[in-house]
């Protein structure tokens, strides 16, 4: 049945006579009468019995209400709804009052008022309640998102408005998706009790692309440079996974503006769109679309100046920050970040609501424009009261700790970012806004932490292949803020053609409520070293305790004590037969971390330096000091599209007390952690009589890595990231007492070890798939010693329930 056969044409009765009569609501919850006397009154004679003179007729007054055709609805709501009631004069103007009063509820899909001269009659019919909506014939667009178009849902009344709406929305939600030739024929299901089904037949018919965009009045820029900068492209067979090559009227006014931001950055301050026009090809079946532009003239930068009524900041100590130089090419961009630097400054002198304001005075003759800068400082600004709003299980103090301002104290822009940043670190929110507003006074503000709580426990039952451990399966559950106080614990059980990995884990971030970072750990690993001809058995307990020693570096301390054994295989070098057995290990150390990055998760500037030393030799069977360091910078490059890294590391161990470094304590690079190379690929290599090469590490490593994250090439829903990278450094020195190799070594086993500078460069590739993380590291080796061992493709992969 179509939606069109609930909708009858409606009725209403003229009146026939007027005539007083007794008035009662009927209804199933109550019944109401007036008194009065019943009767009405003869008309008046005049003397003689002749009849008076003919006068107006007497208003007739409503005695009875009677409502029919209720069945969810309450009559006696049904008389709310009309201006009409018991005692008032009926009149043809009420009774449609009440019509449009009782249609416009959204109700009724018929309404009908009869009128007898003594009685007034109410008839409804109900309009249906929804049981359930469904979609038919959709593919293109998923049902979750026409979902979030529509308006109506189950439980909600049937109105044939509504359903006309929704045709239009799901129609619009189709055509930003391309598909201007789908129809909409929404169709009903009777079922008891006045419901119904709504079903929604969709027919998407063709998807209409984009054969051509073309640009009219440009001169300066072409037009595939003008292409490169709107989202919407041009349909092309091997643009099979473009979301962006069909024509959509919202992402054409986004065009506008994408070529006007462009355009301003380049010094074309007038630049305006003259007209963006859309036509459908010949065939029906795409879209030209045609922008008209104006480019303008071609202006400079002129006098900047600005004027601060800031008393704390003077002018002069202000410019340095506005990196606008007189004759540069005009940059709207430069002018926003020169206000946000200013009013960021006058922001940590407590001014919450100091107004810059930009003013622009464009010179014709020179083709110049100069900037002013007015700053208003207004009053300085307290914070009054702090607000957490959205965290519906981490405890308030758990965010109030990340916070660097307190009640009562100047309002500080820097701060304020400088807290987002902090709450964002601890992975608990999907968003973080910090916001300010007036307080109880002129000089207070308030300050407002929303935050947006995501799941911060996982039970993961994971598998996964990569090129180092073969396949490798994990049971593991983490909680990363247990019962709501940052909290975090790990318990976890990793399994691989090479290693078998036991951890549990647990740390308490503000120790005794101060900021210690307390925890510990225990673990067993089991790995077959087979670059080396040996199995490691490690079996460890750690107690863990940190603590900052400025806004952005902290300390930490550890103790770890494990046994350690060795179990050779039976073509092990002589390094390996050496460190045979087990031992024992009590190792003292520290580690200091310096974190200036914007976002731990994904920086864009920012450096983080760390330096960690570790004394064994307090009992045990082993002594030696292990040291290891690192720095890694990130900067924008080329604008905000790339992201450049260069990080630093380097690590020695040396023995006293007359200990030879064992094998097991070795450090080990390659793989993930110099790409292009084997796991264990590259440093000192022993060399049997047959001319086999064993990896036995060595003592010392400096590696570096230069890195540039490169700008989205497919749309960010596919969660894909491309980087191209080197990697260079060396790995050697070690304390054997097996002989380095001769040149006329031939007979008796030696080591290779030259510590020779390798170096490789590729491309790595990172998937957020449906399945699980997927990473694919391209390295082509391009310095190396003859005995190491190369592996170009390094693919890891892995899933999780």
């Amino acid at each position: 049945m179509s939606v069109n056969a609930l909708f009858a044409r409606v009725k209403r009765v003229a009146p026939v006579s007027l005539l007083l009569a007794s008035v009662a609501v009927v209804g199933p919850a109550f019944s109401q009468e007036l008194s009065g006397p019943g009767t009405a009154q003869p008309p008046s004679t005049g003397a003689g019995g002749a009849p008076a003179a003919q006068a107006e007729p007497a208003p007739t007054t409503v005695k009875r209400i009677v409502v029919l055709g209720t069945q969810r609805i309450e009559p006696a709501t049904v008389l709310t709804y009309i201006t009409l009631h018991v005692g008032d004069d009926y009149s043809e103007p009420a009774v449609d009052r009440a019509l449009k009063s009782l249609f416009a509820t959204g109700l009724f899909s018929d309404v009908k008022i009869n009128w007898d001269g003594s009685t007034l009659t109410v008839h409804v019919v109900e309009n249906p309640i929804i049981n359930q909506v469904a979609f038919e014939g959709n593919d293109k667009v998923t049902t979750k998102d026409i979902q979030k178009e529509v308006q109506l849902q189950p439980r909600m009344v049937f109105t044939r408005a509504k359903v006309q709406s929704d045709v239009q929305r799901i129609i619009e939600l189709y055509r930003r998706n391309g598909k201007f030739a789908a129809t909409v024929d929404p169709q009903i299901i009777q079922r008891p009790q006045n419901r119904v089904d709504l079903i929604y037949s969709i027919n998407e018919g063709p998807t209409t692309g984009v054969a051509r965009i073309i640009f009219i009045g440009n001169h300066v820029f072409d037009s595939d440079t003008l292409r490169s900068k709107i989202a919407t492209e041009q349909s092309a067979w091997w643009r099979i996974l473009a979301t962006n090559d069909n024509y959509d009227p919202y992402r054409l006014l986004f065009d506008r503006e994408q070529l006007r931001r462009f355009y301003v950055s380049n010094g074309y301050a007038d630049f305006h769109v003259v007209s963006s026009v859309a036509e459908l090809t010949p065939g029906g079946g795409d879209f030209y679309i045609t922008f008209t532009i104006d480019e303008g003239p071609k202006y400079n930068f002129g006098k900047v100046d600005i004027i601060s009524k800031v008393k704390e900041l003077p002018a002069q100590e202000l410019r340095p920050l506005v990196k606008i130089s007189a004759g540069d090419v005009y940059d709207e961009n430069q002018v926003e970040n020169a206000k946000d630097a200013l009013i960021n400054a006058v922001g940590t002198k407590g001014y919450a609501n100091a107004d810059v304001s930009v003013r622009l005075k464009r010179n014709p003759q020179n083709r110049t424009i100069d900037v002013i800068m007015n700053i208003n400082q207004g009053p300085r600004v307290y914070i009054d009261k702090i607000n957490i709003v959205g965290n519906n299980r981490t405890l308030d103090k758990v965010i109030r700790r990340e916070l660097r301002f307190v009640e009562g104290d100047a309002f500080n822009r820097e701060l304020v970012d400088r807290s987002r940043t902090r709450i964002r670190a601890m992975g608990f929110f999907k968003d973080v806004t910090i916001k300010n507003s007036p307080g109880s006074r002129p000089d207070k503000t308030d300050i407002t932490v929303a935050v947006t709580e995501q799941s911060t426990g996982e039970v993961s039952i994971g598998a996964g292949y990569s090129t180092t451990s073969s396949f490798v399966g994990e049971f593991a559950y983490t909680e990363r803020n247990l019962f709501g106080r940052g909290q975090y614990l790990r318990a976890s059980i990793a399994m691989s053609t090479l290693s078998k990995q036991f951890q549990f884990s647990f740390t308490e971030p503000w120790f005794l409520d101060r900021p210690l970072a307390a925890g510990f750990d225990i673990y067993k690993y089991v790995t077959n070293y087979n670059q080396a001809a040996y199995q490691g058995d490690t079996t460890a307990v750690g107690l863990r305790l940190g603590f900052p020693t400025s806004e952005y570096g902290s300390v930490g301390l550890r103790y770890t004590y494990s046994i350690s054994k060795v179990s050779p295989y039976s073509n092990a070098p002589l390094e390996v037969l050496q460190a045979a057995g087990s031992m024992r290990i009590s190792e003292l150390g520290y580690s200091f971390i310096y974190n200036t990055l914007d976002d731990n998760l994904k920086p864009t500037k920012g450096m983080v330096f760390s330096f960690t030393q570790g004394f064994a030799g307090f009992g045990g069977s082993l002594d030696y000091l292990k040291t290891e360091g690192s720095v890694s910078a990130y900067h924008k490059l080329f604008g905000d599209s790339y992201i450049g890294q260069l990080t630093l590391s380097s690590g020695y161990i040396t023995g006293y007390g007359g200990t030879v470094i064992p094998i097991q304590e070795c450090f080990f690079k390659g793989g993930d952690s110099f790409r292009g190379f084997k796991l264990a690929g590259i440093g000192p290599r022993d060399v049997d009589v047959a001319g086999d090469y064993g990896a036995v590490g060595g003592d010392f490593y400096a590696i570096g890595t230069a890195q540039v994250r490169l700008p989205d090439f497919v749309p960010a829903d596919y969660g894909m990231t491309f980087a191209l990278f080197s990697d260079f450094g060396t790995l050697g020195h070690l304390d054997s007492l097996t002989p380095l190799c001769a040149p006329a070594t031939a007979a008796v086993s030696c080591i290779k070890d030259n510590l020779a500078l390798r170096a490789s460069a590729g491309v790595s590739i990172g998937w957020k798939s449906p399945f699980g993380p997927v990473q694919i590291d391209l390295g082509i080796p391009f310095l190396k010693a003859p005995y190491d061992r190369t592996e170009i493709i390094h693919f890891s992969a892995g899933t999780g329930l």
